[in-house]
């Protein structure tokens, strides 16, 4: 069981547990499956059986507080339970007036009073199932709820389980690159917030920046009349309108209870291009959901939402590093709380943790995976893997590591670690392995040593001098718990004499036309240290 109380704080880019960094090797679960108190139980088993050490959950408003004002903590209460009976951390996530960009999680009282509670208008004057940003009504409602939800944390969760709180989720408008309700318009024909202007003004990678100054950097006046016509001002005025949204919504819950909040943007998989779009997630907005946080608008979002602590990307479009990258620096904290479970979002786990220092990452929908299915085994390797390069990061927040992914574009990476050069590659040393792509890893350093964590690669070894290198000393080590452990120190022929160490895909069999027969080694995680000569 969890017995740790203590509020959660940060620890450089990570969030830390018992006074060390945690980064979260995190697992989400379907949107249903948090929904009865059974799918509870099933779902967050399977998440601990998978291997993750930390549990992503929704929170729907409509379960929360089926009638006004009367709340109903059943399914919260039982969600941290669960998580601390199985020894894992939680993060819910709050389904409250949006979940990807509509209002299907809010409660029948919102959903049947259109009045009080207006829609969004698209197109040619479609209402659409979309809750308007512009009705300060339903964001009275929704902040009084997650007020409600974060002073029962605050109160309940004396083990600290919960980590931190996702608001909303995938907030944005589909169908339109703005919304053309009444209430809407009148938002658009007033003065844009001067908050707007200085967050515009004083970020020149937004693309509605340069547009701004090429229309006269003015200060004042109407949406039209400070910015030109096109999507990027819908865009901006949109996000304004859902930051200041949610930003209401995640102030009165941070009022209750002091632990990290964020929200999560979509990104859309089927019209990503290279350059800018690709950081704003699809063609056009309105394609993928208008306003959300995606990098365009960030600085709005920042601005308007201030208590929120940093904004997440979803990540379902291949490769990513551009996106996971201008995700970190906006404020040094990258986390993916959404990707695939299969081998290429596992790549992006890899990349995310060790190259861009990511806090964590979660593939979605875990809990429908037969655990017994290849596809599963795979993710399990995965997250046993992640949790060692976890551990290594909770003893030592200030190692220094590099996250890689191999493809038949990039089959080899080089790593420096003193005299020596250390080449990691797909190609089969011994000519008898395939390669698999993608392959991934991870290296951290460790005083005159390497960790390197993965599958799919080789590593062989030449000196940056003239003098010859090989191995010191290559240890293979398993996960215990949260210990690494060492399970065999390599010399003579599983080093090749010293000249190269594989890290095969898990259950690679015996090696066949070998006189000596030659099983490569399951282990993935291995400890390096070179000599010169």
């Amino acid at each position: 069981m969890i017995d740790d109380a203590a509020a959660t704080r940060w620890i450089g880019p990570y969030l830390a547990v018992d006074g060390k960094p945690f980064p979260v090797i995190g697992a989400e679960v379907h949107n249903s499956s948090s929904s009865t108190t059974t799918a509870i139980s099933e779902s967050f088993t399977t998440v601990r059986d998978l291997g993750a050490n930390t549990v992503l959950a929704p929170v729907a408003w409509d379960l929360l507080e089926p009638e006004e004002g009367q709340f109903d903590f059943t399914l919260i209460d039982t969600m941290v339970r669960t998580a601390d009976r199985l020894g894992l951390r939680l993060i819910p996530l709050w389904f409250g007036t949006w979940k990807n960009a509509v209002s299907t999680y809010v409660p029948a009282w919102v959903k049947t009073d259109v009045e009080r509670f207006p829609r969004a208008v698209v197109g040619e004057g479609r209402r659409i199932e979309h809750v308007s940003a512009f009705g300060t009504e339903a964001r009275e409602a929704d902040a009084r709820a997650f007020a409600a939800l974060m002073t029962h944390l605050r109160d309940t969760d004396t083990a600290g389980v919960v980590l931190a709180i996702q608001v909303e989720n995938e907030v944005g408008l589909l169908g339109d690159t703005r919304d053309r309700s009444e209430l809407a318009e009148a938002a658009f024909t007033s003065a844009v917030p001067a908050s707007v202007v200085e967050a515009v003004a004083g970020d020149p990678t937004m693309p509605v920046h340069q547009e701004w100054v090429e229309h006269g950097s003015l200060r004042e006046g109407t949406w039209s009349e400070v910015f030109p016509a096109g999507d990027r001002r819908d865009e901006a005025f949109m996000a304004a309108a859902f930051a200041a949204y949610v930003g209401q919504v995640a102030a009165a819950g941070a009022a209750e209870h002091d632990i990290p909040l964020f929200v999560n943007a979509w990104l859309d998989a089927d019209s990503v291009l290279d350059g800018p779009v690709a950081l704003a997630g699809g063609k056009r907005p309105g394609d993928y959901p208008s306003g959300g946080p995606v990098m365009p608008v960030a600085a709005i979002w920042e601005t308007l939402a201030p208590a929120l602590h940093f904004l997440a990307v979803d990540m379902y479009v291949d490769g990513g590093e551009d996106v996971f990258e201008a995700y970190r620096s906006r404020r040094g904290r990258l986390f993916v709380p959404e990707l695939r479970a299969d081998t290429p979002g596992i790549a992006q786990m890899f990349s995310a943790i060790g190259t861009h220092r990511a806090l964590g990452v979660s593939p979605f929908g875990v809990d429908s995976l037969d655990l017994t299915d290849e596809s599963a085994a795979q993710l399990i390797d995965a997250f046993t893997l992640l949790r060692a390069a976890a551990a290594l990061i909770r003893s030592n927040p200030d190692a220094v590591a590099q996250g890689f992914v191999l493809s038949e574009e990039q089959p080899g990476v080089d790593l420096q670690l003193g005299d020596a050069t250390i080449h990691v590659h797909s190609k089969d040393e011994w000519g008898m392995v395939t390669p698999v792509y993608p392959a991934y890893g991870i290296a951290i350093a460790d005083g005159d040593g390497l960790y390197l964590i993965g599958r799919g690669f080789w590593i062989t070894l030449s000196g940056t001098t003239d003098r010859p290198v090989s191995f010191d000393s290559a240890t293979h080590y398993r996960l215990h718990g949260d210990e690494l452990v060492p399970t065999l120190r390599l010399n003579g022929d599983e080093t090749a004499g010293g000249t190269l160490i594989p890290f095969p895909f898990a259950r690679t069999p015996l090696l066949p036309g070998r006189a000596i027969p030659t099983r490569l080694p399951e282990a993935g995680i291995a400890r390096i240290s070179v000599y010169s000569y």
